[in-house]
Protein backbone atom coordinates (compact mmCIF):
# COMPACT_ATOMS: atom_id res chain seq x y z
CA UNK A 1 0.00 0.00 0.00
CA UNK A 2 1.16 3.29 -0.87
CA UNK A 3 1.75 5.69 1.59
CA UNK A 4 4.20 9.29 2.24
CA UNK A 5 7.68 7.84 3.52
CA UNK A 6 9.68 9.15 6.15
CA UNK A 7 12.55 11.01 6.57
CA UNK A 8 15.53 9.11 5.21
CA UNK A 9 13.76 6.43 3.38
CA UNK A 10 14.95 8.07 0.52
CA UNK A 11 11.42 7.58 -0.85
CA UNK A 12 8.51 9.49 -2.59
CA UNK A 13 5.08 8.67 -2.58
CA UNK A 14 1.78 9.99 -3.99
CA UNK A 15 -0.53 8.86 -2.44
CA UNK A 16 -4.11 8.95 -1.00
CA UNK A 17 -6.00 7.88 2.06
CA UNK A 18 -7.51 4.66 0.26
CA UNK A 19 -4.12 3.54 -0.84
CA UNK A 20 -5.91 3.95 -4.21
CA UNK A 21 -4.46 5.53 -7.68
CA UNK A 22 -4.62 9.00 -7.23
CA UNK A 23 -5.77 9.73 -10.54
CA UNK A 24 -9.01 8.15 -9.93
CA UNK A 25 -9.50 8.58 -6.59
CA UNK A 26 -10.92 11.39 -4.90
CA UNK A 27 -9.63 11.51 -1.32
CA UNK A 28 -6.94 13.34 -0.07
CA UNK A 29 -3.59 13.11 -1.85
CA UNK A 30 0.26 13.97 -0.97
CA UNK A 31 2.68 14.86 -3.18
CA UNK A 32 6.47 15.06 -1.91
CA UNK A 33 7.56 17.60 -3.29
CA UNK A 34 11.23 17.91 -1.96
CA UNK A 35 13.18 14.47 -1.76
CA UNK A 36 17.04 15.31 -1.96
CA UNK A 37 19.68 12.14 -1.86
CA UNK A 38 20.50 11.20 1.27
CA UNK A 39 24.06 12.50 0.50
CA UNK A 40 22.79 15.60 -0.41
CA UNK A 41 20.86 15.63 2.99
CA UNK A 42 24.18 14.89 4.78
CA UNK A 43 25.70 17.83 2.70
CA UNK A 44 23.31 20.39 3.83
CA UNK A 45 22.91 19.46 7.75
CA UNK A 46 26.75 19.85 7.71
CA UNK A 47 26.63 23.17 6.22
CA UNK A 48 23.65 24.51 8.00
CA UNK A 49 25.73 23.81 11.77
CA UNK A 50 24.85 27.09 13.92
CA UNK A 51 23.47 29.05 10.36
CA UNK A 52 20.92 30.60 12.84
CA UNK A 53 23.37 31.86 15.01
CA UNK A 54 25.49 33.09 11.31
CA UNK A 55 22.11 34.29 10.30
CA UNK A 56 21.86 36.65 13.64
CA UNK A 57 25.65 37.93 13.41
CA UNK A 58 25.40 38.89 9.65
CA UNK A 59 22.27 40.71 10.49
CA UNK A 60 24.07 42.79 12.68
CA UNK A 61 26.86 43.33 10.28
CA UNK A 62 24.86 44.34 7.47
CA UNK A 63 23.05 47.01 9.69
CA UNK A 64 26.06 48.44 10.72
CA UNK A 65 28.28 48.39 7.53
CA UNK A 66 28.15 51.63 4.85
CA UNK A 67 28.18 49.72 1.96
CA UNK A 68 28.18 51.22 -1.54
CA UNK A 69 24.52 51.59 -3.29
CA UNK A 70 23.47 48.94 -5.76
CA UNK A 71 20.38 47.92 -7.87
CA UNK A 72 18.45 46.01 -5.10
CA UNK A 73 14.79 46.16 -3.75
CA UNK A 74 12.60 45.81 -0.84
CA UNK A 75 9.13 45.08 -2.15
CA UNK A 76 5.23 44.85 -0.96
CA UNK A 77 3.86 43.04 -4.43
CA UNK A 78 0.41 42.28 -5.17
CA UNK A 79 1.30 38.40 -6.13
CA UNK A 80 2.38 37.99 -2.75
CA UNK A 81 -1.29 37.07 -1.78
CA UNK A 82 -1.83 33.68 -1.61
CA UNK A 83 -5.31 34.13 -3.44
CA UNK A 84 -3.51 35.79 -6.39
CA UNK A 85 -1.74 32.70 -7.12
CA UNK A 86 1.29 34.52 -8.60
CA UNK A 87 4.56 32.18 -9.61
CA UNK A 88 5.59 35.72 -10.87
CA UNK A 89 5.14 37.53 -7.51
CA UNK A 90 6.77 34.09 -5.33
CA UNK A 91 9.92 34.03 -7.86
CA UNK A 92 10.33 37.93 -7.57
CA UNK A 93 10.18 37.75 -3.18
CA UNK A 94 13.04 34.74 -4.10
CA UNK A 95 14.91 37.62 -6.23
CA UNK A 96 15.13 40.30 -3.54
CA UNK A 97 15.62 37.35 -0.97
CA UNK A 98 18.95 36.51 -2.63
CA UNK A 99 19.63 40.36 -2.58
CA UNK A 100 19.35 40.44 1.00
CA UNK A 101 21.63 37.54 1.25
CA UNK A 102 24.19 39.17 -1.02
CA UNK A 103 24.34 42.48 0.73
CA UNK A 104 24.75 40.60 4.01
CA UNK A 105 27.55 39.26 2.09
CA UNK A 106 28.79 42.47 1.20
CA UNK A 107 28.98 43.43 4.95
CA UNK A 108 30.59 40.54 6.08
CA UNK A 109 33.23 41.78 4.22
CA UNK A 110 33.34 45.27 4.76
CA UNK A 111 33.52 44.75 8.44
CA UNK A 112 36.17 41.87 8.16
CA UNK A 113 34.87 40.50 11.77
CA UNK A 114 37.40 39.03 14.01
CA UNK A 115 40.22 39.44 11.63
CA UNK A 116 38.99 36.64 8.82
CA UNK A 117 40.27 36.10 5.99
CA UNK A 118 38.49 36.38 2.33
CA UNK A 119 38.67 32.69 1.94
CA UNK A 120 37.61 32.15 5.40
CA UNK A 121 34.70 34.90 4.66
CA UNK A 122 33.69 32.69 1.91
CA UNK A 123 33.35 29.56 3.52
CA UNK A 124 31.54 31.05 6.07
CA UNK A 125 29.00 32.32 3.39
CA UNK A 126 28.61 29.29 1.56
CA UNK A 127 27.32 26.96 4.52
CA UNK A 128 25.45 30.00 5.34
CA UNK A 129 23.62 30.76 1.85
CA UNK A 130 23.35 26.97 1.71
CA UNK A 131 20.87 27.43 4.16
CA UNK A 132 18.90 30.50 3.17
CA UNK A 133 19.31 29.18 -0.75
CA UNK A 134 17.76 25.80 0.64
CA UNK A 135 15.17 27.03 2.19
CA UNK A 136 13.95 29.25 -0.37
CA UNK A 137 13.91 26.35 -3.13
CA UNK A 138 12.23 24.05 -0.92
CA UNK A 139 9.89 26.73 -0.87
CA UNK A 140 9.46 27.55 -4.42
CA UNK A 141 9.32 24.10 -5.63
CA UNK A 142 6.83 23.47 -3.41
CA UNK A 143 4.37 26.56 -4.77
CA UNK A 144 5.46 25.12 -7.99
CA UNK A 145 3.14 22.25 -7.41
CA UNK A 146 0.47 24.41 -5.53
CA UNK A 147 0.37 26.68 -8.05
CA UNK A 148 -0.74 24.29 -10.77
CA UNK A 149 -3.23 22.34 -8.65
CA UNK A 150 -4.87 25.82 -7.46
CA UNK A 151 -5.16 27.15 -11.37
CA UNK A 152 -6.97 23.81 -11.84
CA UNK A 153 -9.47 24.92 -8.71
CA UNK A 154 -7.67 22.57 -5.95
CA UNK A 155 -7.13 23.58 -2.61
CA UNK A 156 -3.85 23.04 -1.64
CA UNK A 157 -1.98 22.82 1.90
CA UNK A 158 1.31 22.56 2.54
CA UNK A 159 3.14 20.26 5.33
CA UNK A 160 6.67 19.57 6.48
CA UNK A 161 7.31 15.88 7.34
CA UNK A 162 4.81 12.77 7.12
CA UNK A 163 2.77 14.34 10.30
CA UNK A 164 3.45 18.50 9.89
CA UNK A 165 0.72 20.85 10.84
CA UNK A 166 -1.02 21.44 7.35
CA UNK A 167 -1.65 24.83 6.15
CA UNK A 168 -2.83 26.63 2.90
CA UNK A 169 -0.30 29.55 3.21
CA UNK A 170 2.99 29.51 1.08
CA UNK A 171 4.46 32.07 3.54
CA UNK A 172 3.52 29.64 6.68
CA UNK A 173 5.55 26.94 4.84
CA UNK A 174 8.37 29.62 4.38
CA UNK A 175 8.32 30.13 7.93
CA UNK A 176 8.40 26.88 9.59
CA UNK A 177 11.03 25.14 6.56
CA UNK A 178 13.50 27.35 8.76
CA UNK A 179 13.38 25.20 12.00
CA UNK A 180 13.14 22.03 10.04
CA UNK A 181 15.12 22.38 6.77
CA UNK A 182 16.08 18.95 6.13
CA UNK A 183 12.79 17.15 6.36
CA UNK A 184 10.63 16.10 2.94
CA UNK A 185 8.15 18.97 2.31
CA UNK A 186 5.13 17.84 0.76
CA UNK A 187 1.98 19.26 -0.72
CA UNK A 188 -1.29 17.68 -0.42
CA UNK A 189 -4.72 18.07 -1.81
CA UNK A 190 -8.27 16.11 -2.54
CA UNK A 191 -9.90 16.33 -5.84
CA UNK A 192 -13.17 16.47 -3.79
CA UNK A 193 -11.89 19.66 -2.15
CA UNK A 194 -12.41 22.23 -5.08
CA UNK A 195 -13.39 25.84 -5.33
CA UNK A 196 -14.03 25.07 -9.08
CA UNK A 197 -13.59 22.92 -11.82
CA UNK A 198 -11.94 23.57 -15.03
CA UNK A 199 -13.41 23.16 -18.16
CA UNK A 200 -10.06 22.65 -19.74
CA UNK A 201 -10.67 18.72 -20.43
CA UNK A 202 -7.15 17.92 -21.13
CA UNK A 203 -5.97 18.85 -17.72
CA UNK A 204 -9.33 18.13 -15.47
CA UNK A 205 -11.97 14.63 -16.25
CA UNK A 206 -15.84 15.58 -15.89
CA UNK A 207 -15.75 14.36 -12.48
CA UNK A 208 -13.03 16.57 -11.35
CA UNK A 209 -10.46 13.81 -11.23
CA UNK A 210 -6.59 14.77 -12.92
CA UNK A 211 -5.83 13.20 -16.48
CA UNK A 212 -2.97 12.08 -17.65
CA UNK A 213 -1.59 15.37 -18.74
CA UNK A 214 -3.18 16.88 -15.22
CA UNK A 215 -0.70 14.84 -13.62
CA UNK A 216 2.32 15.80 -15.85
CA UNK A 217 1.24 19.80 -15.20
CA UNK A 218 1.79 18.72 -10.76
CA UNK A 219 3.95 16.90 -10.57
CA UNK A 220 6.48 19.08 -13.08
CA UNK A 221 5.40 21.83 -11.11
CA UNK A 222 8.32 21.77 -8.51
CA UNK A 223 10.72 21.09 -11.03
CA UNK A 224 9.73 23.48 -13.33
CA UNK A 225 9.75 26.46 -10.78
CA UNK A 226 13.14 26.57 -9.52
CA UNK A 227 14.26 26.16 -12.86
CA UNK A 228 12.32 29.25 -13.48
CA UNK A 229 13.49 31.05 -10.95
CA UNK A 230 17.46 29.79 -12.18
CA UNK A 231 16.53 31.59 -15.08
CA UNK A 232 15.32 34.94 -13.77
CA UNK A 233 18.62 35.16 -12.39
CA UNK A 234 20.06 34.57 -15.21
CA UNK A 235 17.84 37.33 -17.14
CA UNK A 236 18.71 40.03 -15.01
CA UNK A 237 22.74 39.16 -15.05
CA UNK A 238 22.39 39.30 -19.22
CA UNK A 239 20.57 42.15 -17.97
CA UNK A 240 22.00 44.44 -15.63
CA UNK A 241 24.81 42.26 -14.05
CA UNK A 242 24.92 40.66 -11.03
CA UNK A 243 26.74 39.42 -7.45
CA UNK A 244 28.61 36.69 -7.00
CA UNK A 245 26.51 36.11 -3.83
CA UNK A 246 23.84 34.69 -6.33
CA UNK A 247 26.03 32.02 -7.61
CA UNK A 248 24.99 29.08 -5.08
CA UNK A 249 20.86 29.83 -5.58
CA UNK A 250 21.40 29.59 -9.40
CA UNK A 251 22.74 26.05 -8.71
CA UNK A 252 20.37 25.15 -6.09
CA UNK A 253 17.73 25.74 -8.71
CA UNK A 254 19.23 24.60 -11.71
CA UNK A 255 19.73 21.28 -10.41
CA UNK A 256 17.29 20.93 -8.84
CA UNK A 257 16.32 17.60 -10.44
CA UNK A 258 19.90 16.28 -10.37
CA UNK A 259 19.75 16.28 -6.40
CA UNK A 260 16.16 14.94 -6.31
CA UNK A 261 16.43 11.99 -4.17
CA UNK A 262 16.57 8.07 -5.55
CA UNK A 263 14.17 5.72 -5.44
CA UNK A 264 11.16 3.71 -7.22
CA UNK A 265 8.25 6.64 -6.26
CA UNK A 266 8.65 10.40 -6.56
CA UNK A 267 8.39 13.15 -9.05
CA UNK A 268 10.97 11.93 -11.41
CA UNK A 269 9.69 8.23 -10.89
CA UNK A 270 5.56 9.44 -11.81
CA UNK A 271 6.49 11.65 -14.26
CA UNK A 272 8.62 8.53 -16.12
CA UNK A 273 5.69 6.49 -15.82
CA UNK A 274 3.11 9.56 -17.01
CA UNK A 275 4.86 10.65 -20.29
CA UNK A 276 5.77 7.05 -21.18
CA UNK A 277 1.65 6.33 -21.21
CA UNK A 278 1.91 9.07 -23.99
CA UNK A 279 4.27 7.67 -26.04
CA UNK A 280 7.09 10.07 -24.62
CA UNK A 281 10.30 7.86 -23.25
CA UNK A 282 12.32 9.88 -20.78
CA UNK A 283 13.57 8.28 -17.42
CA UNK A 284 14.23 9.99 -14.32
CA UNK A 285 18.30 9.55 -15.15
CA UNK A 286 17.27 11.21 -18.71
CA UNK A 287 15.45 14.24 -16.25
CA UNK A 288 19.09 14.68 -14.02
CA UNK A 289 21.20 14.78 -16.92
CA UNK A 290 19.22 17.45 -18.43
CA UNK A 291 19.56 19.43 -15.82
CA UNK A 292 23.44 18.96 -15.91
CA UNK A 293 23.20 19.88 -19.50
CA UNK A 294 21.64 22.72 -18.97
CA UNK A 295 24.30 24.11 -16.43
CA UNK A 296 27.09 23.59 -18.35
CA UNK A 297 25.60 25.06 -21.65
CA UNK A 298 24.78 28.65 -19.90
CA UNK A 299 26.72 31.47 -19.87
CA UNK A 300 25.61 32.61 -16.33
CA UNK A 301 27.56 29.22 -14.40
CA UNK A 302 30.76 30.31 -16.48
CA UNK A 303 29.83 34.11 -15.46
CA UNK A 304 29.11 33.15 -11.71
CA UNK A 305 32.27 31.28 -11.43
CA UNK A 306 34.49 33.55 -12.78
CA UNK A 307 33.19 35.85 -10.20
CA UNK A 308 33.93 33.58 -8.00
CA UNK A 309 37.08 33.42 -9.21
CA UNK A 310 37.71 37.46 -9.03
CA UNK A 311 36.26 37.40 -5.20
CA UNK A 312 38.97 35.09 -4.19
CA UNK A 313 41.74 36.98 -6.12
CA UNK A 314 40.94 40.76 -5.28
CA UNK A 315 37.53 41.03 -3.30
CA UNK A 316 35.37 41.96 -6.09
CA UNK A 317 31.78 40.30 -5.92
CA UNK A 318 30.49 41.88 -9.13
CA UNK A 319 29.28 39.34 -11.95
CA UNK A 320 29.48 40.43 -15.27
CA UNK A 321 27.35 38.59 -18.24
CA UNK A 322 29.39 37.07 -21.20
CA UNK A 323 29.02 39.13 -24.42
CA UNK A 324 30.02 39.58 -28.30
CA UNK A 325 29.45 42.88 -29.55
CA UNK A 326 26.34 43.89 -27.65
CA UNK A 327 24.54 39.75 -27.73
CA UNK A 328 24.78 37.93 -24.58
CA UNK A 329 25.85 34.36 -24.57
CA UNK A 330 22.62 32.27 -24.02
CA UNK A 331 21.23 30.43 -21.11
CA UNK A 332 19.77 27.23 -21.53
CA UNK A 333 16.82 25.94 -19.15
CA UNK A 334 15.20 22.93 -19.92
CA UNK A 335 11.43 22.47 -18.58
CA UNK A 336 8.90 20.20 -18.46
CA UNK A 337 5.55 20.38 -20.35
CA UNK A 338 2.40 18.33 -20.92
CA UNK A 339 3.47 17.54 -24.23
CA UNK A 340 7.27 16.85 -23.31
CA UNK A 341 10.30 17.86 -22.26
CA UNK A 342 11.43 21.20 -23.93
CA UNK A 343 14.61 23.27 -23.75
CA UNK A 344 14.64 27.02 -24.08
CA UNK A 345 17.63 29.29 -25.46
CA UNK A 346 18.12 33.04 -24.26
CA UNK A 347 20.02 35.61 -24.80
CA UNK A 348 19.42 39.73 -25.38
CA UNK A 349 21.27 42.42 -27.32
CA UNK A 350 21.67 45.84 -25.58
CA UNK A 351 21.39 48.82 -28.22
CA UNK A 352 22.65 51.51 -25.01
CA UNK A 353 22.95 52.14 -21.80
CA UNK A 354 18.85 52.64 -21.88
CA UNK A 355 17.53 50.11 -24.12
CA UNK A 356 17.84 46.19 -24.22
CA UNK A 357 15.96 43.83 -26.48
CA UNK A 358 15.51 40.37 -24.18
CA UNK A 359 14.81 37.28 -26.73
CA UNK A 360 14.37 33.06 -26.33
CA UNK A 361 13.40 30.43 -28.13
CA UNK A 362 11.63 27.24 -25.99
CA UNK A 363 11.18 24.12 -27.61
CA UNK A 364 10.18 20.51 -27.14
CA UNK A 365 12.79 17.73 -28.18
CA UNK A 366 11.11 15.04 -26.19
CA UNK A 367 7.53 14.64 -27.40
CA UNK A 368 5.10 16.28 -29.31
CA UNK A 369 6.34 19.16 -31.38
CA UNK A 370 5.72 22.53 -30.01
CA UNK A 371 7.51 25.71 -29.53
CA UNK A 372 7.43 29.26 -28.06
CA UNK A 373 9.25 32.66 -29.18
CA UNK A 374 9.53 35.32 -26.71
CA UNK A 375 10.84 38.62 -27.98
CA UNK A 376 10.81 41.90 -25.80
CA UNK A 377 11.94 45.20 -25.06
CA UNK A 378 13.48 47.32 -21.60
CA UNK A 379 13.70 50.93 -21.75
CA UNK A 380 14.56 53.20 -19.14
CA UNK A 381 13.90 56.84 -18.80
CA UNK A 382 10.52 55.98 -20.83
CA UNK A 383 8.31 59.13 -21.17
CA UNK A 384 9.65 60.12 -17.98
CA UNK A 385 12.62 60.33 -15.96
CA UNK A 386 13.84 57.45 -13.65
CA UNK A 387 11.47 55.22 -14.76
CA UNK A 388 11.74 51.93 -16.80
CA UNK A 389 9.37 49.71 -19.42
CA UNK A 390 9.47 46.95 -20.50
CA UNK A 391 7.36 44.10 -23.16
CA UNK A 392 7.34 40.65 -23.72
CA UNK A 393 5.60 38.65 -26.08
CA UNK A 394 5.41 35.35 -26.05
CA UNK A 395 4.40 33.59 -29.62
CA UNK A 396 3.29 29.84 -29.71
CA UNK A 397 0.27 28.05 -30.23
CA UNK A 398 -1.43 31.00 -28.43
CA UNK A 399 -0.40 34.50 -27.85
CA UNK A 400 0.89 35.71 -24.27
CA UNK A 401 1.60 38.93 -23.36
CA UNK A 402 3.54 40.50 -20.34
CA UNK A 403 4.40 44.44 -19.53
CA UNK A 404 5.58 46.85 -16.91
CA UNK A 405 6.29 50.00 -16.05
CA UNK A 406 8.12 51.68 -13.05
CA UNK A 407 8.40 54.60 -11.64
CA UNK A 408 10.67 55.83 -9.09
CA UNK A 409 8.67 58.20 -6.90
CA UNK A 410 10.70 59.77 -4.30
CA UNK A 411 13.58 58.95 -2.25
CA UNK A 412 14.44 55.30 -2.56
CA UNK A 413 10.69 54.63 -3.40
CA UNK A 414 9.17 53.18 -6.32
CA UNK A 415 6.32 51.90 -7.62
CA UNK A 416 5.84 49.22 -10.69
CA UNK A 417 2.41 48.25 -12.11
CA UNK A 418 2.15 45.26 -14.53
CA UNK A 419 -0.09 42.88 -16.85
CA UNK A 420 0.63 39.48 -17.43
CA UNK A 421 -1.59 37.90 -19.97
CA UNK A 422 -1.32 34.15 -20.06
CA UNK A 423 -2.16 31.60 -22.58
CA UNK A 424 -2.39 27.89 -21.44
CA UNK A 425 -1.68 26.79 -24.73
CA UNK A 426 1.37 27.75 -25.24
CA UNK A 427 4.42 26.44 -22.65
CA UNK A 428 4.67 29.19 -21.23
CA UNK A 429 1.46 29.77 -19.97
CA UNK A 430 0.46 26.42 -18.94
CA UNK A 431 3.44 26.71 -16.53
CA UNK A 432 3.03 30.06 -15.42
CA UNK A 433 -1.13 30.55 -15.77
CA UNK A 434 -2.90 32.06 -12.42
CA UNK A 435 -6.06 30.45 -13.36
CA UNK A 436 -7.73 28.25 -15.74
CA UNK A 437 -11.19 28.74 -14.21
CA UNK A 438 -13.05 30.36 -17.54
CA UNK A 439 -10.35 28.15 -19.96
CA UNK A 440 -6.76 28.55 -21.23
CA UNK A 441 -6.46 32.26 -20.72
CA UNK A 442 -5.96 34.09 -17.52
CA UNK A 443 -4.68 37.85 -16.26
CA UNK A 444 -2.62 38.98 -13.61
CA UNK A 445 -3.26 42.65 -12.80
CA UNK A 446 -0.27 43.27 -10.29
CA UNK A 447 1.35 46.41 -8.94
CA UNK A 448 4.87 46.36 -6.59
CA UNK A 449 5.91 49.26 -4.49
CA UNK A 450 9.77 48.93 -3.84
CA UNK A 451 12.28 50.26 -0.93
CA UNK A 452 15.68 50.70 -2.84
CA UNK A 453 19.01 50.28 -0.57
Amino acid sequence: MLSASPLGSNHCHTTNSNGNNPSTDANRILLPIHQPSTEWKSFRRLAVINMKRLLTLLLVLAAAAALPAAERTLSLDSGYLRQLNSNRGLRHFGMEWTDVNSWAFDALNEAQPFGWSRDARLLLWTGFSLYTADVYNTFYHEFGHGSRLEALGYRTRYRIGSTGDLTRSPWTFFVRRFGDPFNDAYAVYSTSDREFTSPVSRFVNSDGTLTNDGQILINAGGLNNAMSFSGSLSDRLRERGGHVGEGLPYLLGKLDATFYGTGDTGDLKDLETYYGRKGVSVSDTDLRLYNVLATAASQSTWAYLLGLRDYVANGDTRVEAMTYRGFALPDVENYLNTSGVSWKVSSGYRLDDDTYFPFAIDFITRGAGAQDYNLGVRRRDFLLPNSEAGLDFILGSGLGVSTFYSKKLYGNLSLTVGWDHFNGRNLHGERNAVSFKRGETSDEIWARLSLSF
